[in-house]
């Protein structure tokens, strides 16, 4: 009995984590999206910027996401983002979900 109780409590604290853990992925996301939407928007408004932003946020990496997040629309970031839209995902992402 006790180990099936343990094993419960192990289950749900693992199942915690990976809500937290999912919550601040989120929260990374939207941050950077906050920073790189306006970025697209200058050159590309509209629908199609919208979907350009999902693209880049869907193909940056998870530190790439953080210094978007963190540091705003920085010269760098405004780098950060061309370079991002420029991989082949993104590219790939963008022609997808245009046509």
């Amino acid at each position: 009995m006790k180990t099936t109780l343990s094993f419960i409590a192990v289950a749900l604290s693992l199942a915690a984590c990976d809500v937290v853990e999912t919550a601040a992925v989120d929260t990374g996301r939207e941050a950077a999206k906050a920073v790189v939407a306006p970025i697209v928007a200058d050159t590309v408004p509209g629908p199609a910027g919208v979907v350009l932003t999902n693209c880049i946020i869907d193909n940056a990496s998870g530190e790439e996401l953080f210094t978007l997040g963190v540091q705003g629309a920085t010269p760098e970031n405004i780098t950060l983002v061309s370079n991002i839209l420029a991989r082949p995902e993104t590219v790939s992402c963008a022609t997808s979900a245009l046509t």
